[in-house]
């Protein structure tokens, strides 16, 4: 999934906003650098999915070939195939 930067601020916003309204959660860190905790993470998940997107369109592209002679269904090699990478990667969908 793609977001822009400013979707990401949106979040980090939203997110931030939730642990300060919930009485459980007691920040000791200043807010600033909690919200840049929060962007940054989000930021690093969508890198790593974007890398995972990738090494399935490579797999797909090796396997081209294979996929058009048997006609399988594409769309459901890449679920399996993301999921695939993605475990492996320890990476939660």
């Amino acid at each position: 999934m793609r977001l822009s930067p400013s979707k990401i601020e949106y979040l980090a916003d939203r997110i931030l906003t939730m642990m300060q309204e919930n009485g459980q959660v007691h920040l000791t860190a200043h807010v600033d650098t909690v919200w840049k905790s929060i962007a940054d993470t989000i930021f690093a998940n969508m890198r790593e999915e974007e890398e995972i997107e990738a090494e399935v369109d490579k797999l797909l592209e090796q396997h081209a070939s294979q996929i058009r002679t048997q006609e399988l269904d594409v769309g459901e090699l890449r679920r399996k195939f993301k999921r695939e990478v993605a475990r492996k990667r320890g990476f939660v969908l």
